[in-house]
Order: C-alpha cells, then sequence, then structure tokens
C-alpha cells in the first residue's frame, strides 16, 4: 500500500519513519524517486533510438536490395514505392537519375546510421532532448 506524501506516494511502511526522522527522509526519497525516473528515461530513450537506427538501416538495406535487382535486370524506371522511401529517409531523387548512383546515395544515407561513435552510445540525453525526440514521435 502506498500513500500520498508530498507530490509522489510513499510506501506506507515508510510513513512512521517518514514522521519520526522529518523532511529530510522525505526530500531524500523523493530525489532517489526523481533520479530513477530520470535513468528509467535515460534507457528509454537509449533504447528507442537503437531500435530506431536499426529500423532505419533496415528499411535502407531493402531499398537497396530492390535497387540492385532493378539495376541487374538493367530496367532504368524506379517504381513510385521506392521513391517514396527514397524522398523519406532524404535521398536526392529525380528519374533522370541512375539506379547505379541511387545505390550509392542510398549508401552514403546509411552512413548517418552506421557511425555511430563509442562517446555518443553511453551520452545521457538531456530532459529537453528527451521532451523533443517524445514530442517528434507523438506527432509522426
Amino acid at each position: 500500500m502506498f500513500a500520498a506524501c508530498g507530490k509522489g506516494l510513499v510506501p506506507w511502511a515508510l510513513i512512521k519513519q517518514l514522521a519520526r526522522v522529518g523532511g529530510t527522509s522525505l526530500r531524500i526519497y523523493q530525489a532517489i524517486q526523481t533520479e530513477t525516473q530520470r535513468t528509467t528515461l535515460r534507457v528509454i530513450a537509449t533504447r528507442a533510438e537503437d531500435a530506431k537506427r536499426k529500423l532505419s538501416l533496415y528499411a535502407l538495406d531493402r531499398v537497396l536490395w530492390a535497387l540492385e535487382e532493378m539495376n541487374l535486370a538493367e530496367r532504368t524506371r524506379v517504381p513510385g514505392e521506392i521513391v517514396e522511401q527514397l524522398l523519406a529517409f532524404g535521398v536526392p531523387y529525380t528519374p533522370d537519375v541512375k539506379i547505379p548512383d541511387l545505390i550509392e546515395l542510398v549508401f552514403t544515407a546509411q552512413e548517418q546510421f552506421m557511425n555511430v561513435e563509442p562517446d555518443e552510445i553511453n551520452r545521457v540525453p538531456t530532459i529537453e532532448e528527451l521532451e523533443a525526440y517524445f514530442e517528434q514521435s507523438r506527432v509522426a
């Protein structure tokens, strides 16, 4: 069972101890609770970013396979669904761009997802970065 104490919930067993010790214990408990929530958000954001990176690489690999098959079949026209995917990843496309050139452009687009700096992997995002990330996710 939990009891309301300040802005959060405190396990019932701690209420008597908190009452005896005073506000200091409550502040410490709330600080621990806040830091635990921040740590959880950091882990979630890191996992979400890693999942986004992997999914983007997977999607670009599928586009790459399709382009390579078209190139081997000596096709010159790129289907609309592939064009949409290219544009979604920021790959510049115009009908006059040759398929081998598109393949190179897809490789270039993949680089942004493969070049992850080691110190960036464990970097802790700021609260503002997390808020922006989750706000962007809601909009999309």
